[in-house]
């Protein structure tokens, strides 16, 4: 186990650098478990939750071979995840896109995740869309991730988009 101390040691860095390199990196503290991003596995509790709350549900559409997608949530989606300030706007979830992924559908059927994708014209990851509780878009899309110094602002305009139209 390397201890905070000798990466600081190891590296030269102030802590606090250190801390976030680790967190990028998927290290843990003392045994703790790595942050990771909330997979969707009901979308019918999703939609209640979200209902109850009167949030937004932001699904991104990843793939683990995605380095993109793990670009997107080091630098935004896992931020946000632990950010109280979303909580009181968005409910954010996961759904991948890799071989033979199921979830149930808004209607409680069982669906393969890229047919679900497809109906939201999803064929590129990471793709973010932002939903109702019903699943019904209620701003435009966020396709790959690029210019990393305005993405967060895009995020941010989809998602008061979509609040205004709840």
């Amino acid at each position: 186990m390397i201890l905070i101390a000798g990466w600081k040691r190891l590296l030269g860095l102030p802590v606090r650098l250190v801390l976030a390199l680790a967190f990028l990196s998927g290290a843990t503290l003392a045994g703790s478990e790595p942050v990771r991003m909330v997979p969707a596995v009901d979308l019918r509790e999703e939609a209640r939750v979200a209902r109850a709350g009167n949030l937004v549900l932001v699904l991104e559409f990843a793939s683990e071979s995605c380095e993109y997608c793990r670009k997107l949530e080091n630098l935004f989606l896992l931020p946000m995840q632990r950010n109280p300030e979303y909580d009181t706007k968005i409910l954010l979830r996961t759904i991948s896109l890799d071989a033979y992924e199921t979830l149930i559908d808004f209607d409680g059927r069982t669906v393969d995740t890229r047919d679900f994708a497809a109906r939201y014209g999803v064929s590129l990851t990471p793709t973010l869309v932002f939903l109702d509780d019903e699943g019904v878009e209620l701003s435009d899309k966020l396709v790959g991730i690029w210019s990393e110094d305005f993405y967060g602002g895009y995020i941010d305009n989809r998602i008061d988009e979509a609040r205004s139209r709840l």
